[in-house]
């Protein structure tokens, strides 16, 4: 079925993988090796190491709201009328809504901020931030359980005999029958979430690209689940990355960067900044939110402008080093010349930046450096950043010197 997002540019990851039979059938736990015990006579069945769980997941996510963590600090807050709005009609849809989506941005676009504020306020929302230590199969499943506060629970005195042997209990189990052992409960709440509410619960599973990067199975998975889920009418999956992508999915809904008249409007009537500072600002960073709300607390803190915009251009070439576009760098040559022609044209086809990056992985390892970046569903890519723009320029000036 067609699925609706929230949405951002197109990278070449993360990739989407052919759908699975059934949701059930995602889950084998045969697919992948399991662990083996020092000790044959300890050897169980994964499914037989778990006892029945705690149940407390319906008291925290489906309860009135506040089951999604609200933004820390309101400071980082942009009310963005629109974007809230979209972001509201898909963790808020109709009873009758079958899809799942897709909310896409690139990094400091205020995708996640602008989803924990809304999804805050509304109930029978459950949302898992994917962190660089939770890409494997088992860090996943026990991120996703922390979620909804349910632990699998364990044969106590097997396990501190293990203990006492110097073996974690989690090295028993195999990764992928924790994870199945969590979605299986994930899924008995959703049943019960619908048949007391009347509608749908909404999954949303931040950071999915870090799967996409370091996991891509456990993200086809996770798709297969969507599609099934939705079809069923069980729960609805919202994914949120930083990368944008074709798949299966239908409509993705767009967090890009604010326009000219948004930047300032904030800087000057949220932020007290004067109008002359304001265009500064963004004649700097451009709409993009995290980087406006950077400049403005360095300026709060004392910081003058010039420092601010130090700050922000060494930012900027610190990526340009990491990345291999300084001299000797590896993608010194192929950089400049697909800088140039931006520069020139104001952006360059995906087909383009590719012939010159020397081949699709190159090209794909380039796209990742933050250096350039893509626009949702279209065949350019352009600059990641006002700041890469201008630091990239400066670079360029300099080796045609």
């Amino acid at each position: 079925m067609a699925a609706r997002a929230a949405r951002i540019p197109p990278c070449p990851f993360p990739r989407f993988y052919p759908p699975c039979t059934s949701f059930a059938s995602s889950f084998h736990i045969h697919q992948f090796p399991a662990s083996h015990l020092p000790c044959s006579r300890f050897q169980a069945s994964p499914l037989k190491y778990f006892r029945q769980g705690t149940h407390r997941g319906l008291s925290t996510w489906g309860s009135p709201t506040g089951a999604v963590p609200d933004v820390e600090r309101k400071a980082t807050l942009v009310e963005r009328q629109g974007a809230t709005r979209a972001i509201e009609s898909i963790l808020k849809p109709q009873s009758d809504y079958a899809r799942y989506n897709m909310i896409v941005g690139n990094h400091g676009t205020g995708k996640t901020t602008l989803v924990c504020h809304v999804g805050h306020q509304l109930d029978g929302i459950l949302y898992v931030n994917i962190s660089p230590n939770s890409v494997s199969d088992k860090t996943f499943a026990e991120e996703f359980a922390k979620a909804f506060h349910w632990t699998p629970a364990t044969r106590f005195w097997h396990d501190m005999l293990l203990s006492y042997w110097g073996i974690s209990a989690g090295e028993v189990a195999d990764d992928r029958a924790i994870l199945v052992e969590v979605f299986k409960e994930f899924d008995n709440q959703a049943k019960v979430f619908k048949k007391n509410k009347g509608r749908s619960p909404v999954l949303v599973l931040d950071n999915i690209n870090r799967l996409a990067e370091a996991n891509p199975k456990l993200l086809n998975i996770l798709q297969d689940m969507a599609k099934d889920a939705a079809d069923d009418g069980l729960f609805i999956t919202v994914f949120v990355t930083s990368r944008s992508a074709s798949s299966r999915l239908g409509k993705v809904v767009e967090i890009g960067d604010m326009n000219h008249d948004e930047a300032i409007d904030f800087l000057c009537n949220k932020r007290a900044i004067s109008e002359s500072v304001a265009e500064d600002i963004y004649s700097l960073v451009g709409g993009r939110v995290g980087l406006l709300v950077t400049a403005v607390n360095e300026l709060d803190s004392g910081q003058d402008f010039a420092g601010v915009r130090e700050l922000l251009l060494g930012d900027a070439r610190r990526v340009l080093r990491k990345g291999g576009m300084e001299q000797g760098g590896q993608f010194r040559e192929a950089g400049i010349q697909i800088a140039n022609h931006i520069f020139q044209h104001g952006r360059i086809s995906w087909y383009d930046f590719y012939r010159i990056s020397g081949s699709t992985s190159q090209g794909d390892q380039l796209l990742s450096l933050n250096i350039f970046t893509t626009a949702p569903r279209s065949e350019w890519v352009f600059f990641d950043t006002k700041p890469m723009e201008i630091t990239v320029r400066a670079l360029v000036e300099n080796a045609s010197d």
